[in-house]
């Protein structure tokens, strides 16, 4: 499902549906198939704004799917078309992609018709791509869409000075991006998987212009170096850019456990892999999209705090899962655990540093601490929980080090406490090692040698 910002949802829609060909197959006039359907519904009304339907406007024939025994009864219905995805545009015309018919169809939004189509048996663009890489040859592709040139200022500065925008005398120039699986579930094709950036030129729609000629060249392909092939499923995203230079590129591989994200001209810059190589082809781990976009995490709970030894020997480590927002982590000190948050003593402020931050409690001379989080502008976005190091300090009052002031009492309790389980411990030891002594040993009394046996009792 697509949100359009008109506040409308597209749908698509596979239904089973008897279809009437005489002669396409030998033993029966009727298919059953899996017709293909978008549909644009108004949110807040809940109405029908567009229907399309797939079977009403292209060929049977046009399908690279072999029918073999299905479509003869409704239980077994023939995919022959696929769409997967669609995409309107400020015209209000739709971009549809079809896997079976290696189709992308451009779509009037008033009547249904077909404007144009790319690739596939009923393909109407020359292909002035040079080299063996071509534009029209795509295949079993997944998730086309439109783009400006002006979203390539550097890969296309020269393109876009003699088109600065879309039209220009009733020819429009656009970009479209799409994932070409290269191969059908069987897994085999003569090329792996890649993505393609495709610039087509074509006569604007209801302009006046007399030129009349479509044509598609390859501007840039995008192949992981392991070059695999993925049978099904897929997306190529194209990720904004500031306007001076140009995107980058995310390709999700479906079928294969892969994304890989690379420079507009085609170099890898992170390749992620959530599936080992020796599971590729097999399906065992699959993502119909991988898709790239801004999130703000505001955890509800707090930042997580931890003593331990660093680079500092005395130190606190901070962490907050899942927070977006944090850029520094500031220490506090206190004297009370629940004191008031003005009551708390700024220690030191640091930046961020990866997923978990150390902090030196080397200044620090107060029993509690907590660690506080903070956004780029220093505002408080969440506070840990408090740390006490009393316990830490022992009967010295040294932490590593680290003294603190105001807790004689604290190391008197400490050592109270320590001598009276010493006392305890000492104690009760002596008892047990006193009464194993005395104690009967393997089921007879200890006598001595001199003793009369006879007296002795058995057990």
């Amino acid at each position: 499902m697509t949100i359009t910002p008109q506040g409308t949802a597209i749908i698509t829609v596979y239904e089973i549906y008897p279809f009437t060909v005489p002669g396409f197959v030998d033993d029966t006039d009727v298919l059953w198939i899996w017709d293909c359907l978008f549909q644009e519904i108004d949110i807040a009304s809940n109405e029908l704004v567009f229907q399309w339907r797939a079977s009403e406007h292209h060929n049977l024939n046009e399908t690279f799917r072999n029918i073999h025994d299905e479509g003869r009864t409704p239980n077994q219905p023939w995919d022959w078309y696929h769409i997967n995805s669609i995409q309107k545009d400020e015209l209000g015309n739709y971009l549809v992609s079809a896997r079976y018919t290696h189709t992308i169809t451009y779509i009037d939004g008033n009547t249904g018709n077909i404007i144009w189509i790319l690739g596939g048996k009923r393909n109407d663009f020359e292909d002035l791509s040079t080299g063996k890489s071509k534009a029209v040859n795509i295949a079993y592709q997944h998730f086309a869409r439109f783009h400006n040139l002006t979203e390539f200022p550097e890969l296309l500065q020269d393109e876009n000075v003699l088109h600065p925008t879309k039209e220009v005398d009733g020819v429009t120039k656009m970009l479209v991006s799409v994932f070409d699986n290269g191969a059908d579930n069987g897994g085999t094709g003569d090329r792996p998987s890649r993505g393609v950036l495709i610039e087509v030129t074509y006569p604007t729609p209801e302009s006046s212009s007399t030129v009349t000629a479509h044509t598609a060249s390859l501007i840039q392909e995008y192949i992981h170096p392991a070059q695999f092939v993925s049978s099904s499923q897929g997306s190529m995203q194209v990720l904004p850019s500031n306007s001076t230079s140009d995107p980058r590129i995310l390709l999700g591989y479906g079928y294969v456990g892969v994304w890989t994200e690379f420079s507009a001209d085609g170099e890898v810059l992170c390749d992620n892999r959530f599936s080992a190589m020796s599971s590729w082809g097999n399906g065992d781990v699959q993502s119909y999209r991988v898709l790239k976009a801004p999130w703000k995490g505001e955890p509800n709970w707090p930042p997580a705090v931890a003593f331990g030894e660093g680079k500092q020997q005395s130190s606190v480590f901070v962490s907050w899962n899942g927070a977006t927002e944090v850029k520094a982590w500031k220490l506090q000190q206190a004297s009370e655990s629940a004191c008031a948050d003005d009551d708390w003593e700024d220690v030191l402020t640091i930046q961020k540093k990866g997923f978990e931050t150390e902090l030196d409690v080397g200044d620090c001379d107060l029993r509690f601490l907590r660690v506080v989080g903070l956004d780029a502008n220093g505002e408080v976005l969440g506070v840990s929980g408090t740390l006490d190091i009393g316990w830490e300090v022992g009967a010295n009052g040294v932490f590593d080090g680290l003294e603190l002031r105001g807790h004689s009492e604290l190391q008197l309790a400490i050592i109270s406490v320590a001598a009276l389980a010493l006392f305890v411990i000492g104690y009760e030891s002596f008892r047990h090692v006193n009464s194993w002594i005395r104690t009967k040993w393997l089921g007879y009394e200890q006598v001595d040698e001199d003793s009369d046996v006879s007296s002795l009792d058995l057990v």
